[in-house]
């Protein structure tokens, strides 16, 4: 059964892939690259892209592995990401529907899973990872990164109000001390543990999710409001005449627990 939150997803995602795939954040080439270095994936691997949206993570995983394949629920993404893998003459990947909560592939099947700026969407990431873990073969290394939410739960609860509101599939920003904890619980060894800070321009964030012109307005009262204060822990600033915040960007390297 469907799920209403995935419902959720799928039609916001439907609505929005071209913009989805044209930001910046989707699309650095360098960032992409460094992730897939970091998953150390070779020539005689495979590898799952959990949540691939247009794909560029998947086509970067195949560039070096012997066979990528994507996943995603919202088939206007697989399309473009199909459209794209294409374009670039990529034999060696594909991108298959399905939900993150229940992969439709056979245990033990990859040598490396991926997911990239999605488990923010996730009501219950807990499974999302379990599912990963299923499919990962022994010895796999599974890759998690994302945004991270606050630690304090006030500005936390504040953040994950505009990002609702701005997209209303996200689900919430998780701190990265519950993210170790889900490590852990799944029997995932931290292996290594990177972050940065990645600017977000407000009024791309804005086009990225798509409200309507009286939301925007509400989104960039509630974005300037923390430029005196912060109030939502995104070091909310000007740039020139553009606003600006930060995410808080972490990418997670795990293998099972020895």
């Amino acid at each position: 059964m469907e799920s209403d939150h995935v419902a959720t997803v799928r039609a916001q995602f439907t609505r929005q892939a071209q913009a989805y795939a044209r930001m910046r954040q989707t699309t650095d080439q360098k960032a992409l690259d460094g992730l897939v270095t970091l998953t150390g994936i070779s020539p005689g691997e495979t590898a799952l892209d959990v949540a691939c949206g247009p794909g560029f993570l998947t086509m970067t995983l195949a560039a070096r592995a012997g066979h990528a394949t994507g996943c995603d629920a919202t088939d206007a993404l697989l399309d473009l990401a199909r459209e794209e893998a294409a374009r670039r003459g990529l034999a060696n990947v594909d991108f298959r529907a399905g939900r993150a909560e229940a992969l439709p592939f056979v245990d033990a099947s990859f040598d490396v899973a991926t997911c990239r700026a999605a488990f923010h969407h996730f009501p219950d990431p807990a499974r999302v990872l379990a599912e990963m873990h299923r499919v990962a073969k022994p010895g796999a290394r599974l890759l998690v990164a994302d945004m991270l939410g606050c630690e304090d739960p006030v500005k936390a609860a504040y953040h994950n109000r505009m990002e609702r509101l701005c997209d209303p599939s996200h689900a919430r920003a998780i701190p990265e001390s519950e993210l170790r904890r889900l490590f852990a619980d799944a029997g995932l060894e931290v292996r290594f543990a990177g972050e940065r800070a990645m600017e977000i321009d407000v009024e791309e964030w804005i086009a990225h999710g798509g409200p309507g012109e009286d939301v925007a307005r509400e989104l960039r009262a509630l974005v300037a409001a923390s430029l005196d204060e912060d109030l939502c822990g995104l070091d909310v600033r000007r740039a020139g005449e553009r606003l600006v915040f930060s995410h808080q960007t972490a990418a997670f390297l795990l293998t099972r627990a020895t």
